[in-house]
């Protein structure tokens, strides 16, 4: 019993330490928005390309959301609106893959999709 207990232990820390993200500064120089829609879509997307600069990367990313479809639907930033991210003002960026993790205004994470990395 005691063995298992230890064994799931050092699992979990294990866990803890590789789910920790290499946070960087960062800040967002540029953004605009792709409104995409189609005949074959149930609902318009819109995409908001980021240009985010840190101290040796320019990165290009996306964040796709769906805008609300009721007019009394509440504002989910994240879910329905895009996020509250602070434009020209330093932040936090963690790079991953293909993936980039930015911390919104809230000091939320918000993950967005690497698109193209320019060294600097």
């Amino acid at each position: 019993m005691k063995r298992s207990t230890v064994i799931l232990l050092v699992l979990f820390v294990a866990a803890a330490v590789t789910s920790a993200k290499d946070w960087k500064n960062a800040v967002i120089i540029g953004v605009s928005q792709t409104k995409v829609t189609s005949p074959m879509m149930r609902e318009p997307k819109i995409i908001m390309h980021y240009t985010v600069s840190t101290d040796n990367l320019t990165l290009f990313v996306d964040y796709t959301y769906h805008p609300p479809t009721k007019s009394d639907e509440p504002e989910q930033p994240g879910k329905n609106s895009p996020p509250s991210v602070p434009l020209g003002e330093p932040s936090k960026i963690a790079i991953e893959g293909h993936h980039a993790y930015f911390l919104d205004i809230n000091g939320k994470e918000v993950k967005m999709e690497i698109k193209k990395k320019v060294k600097s």
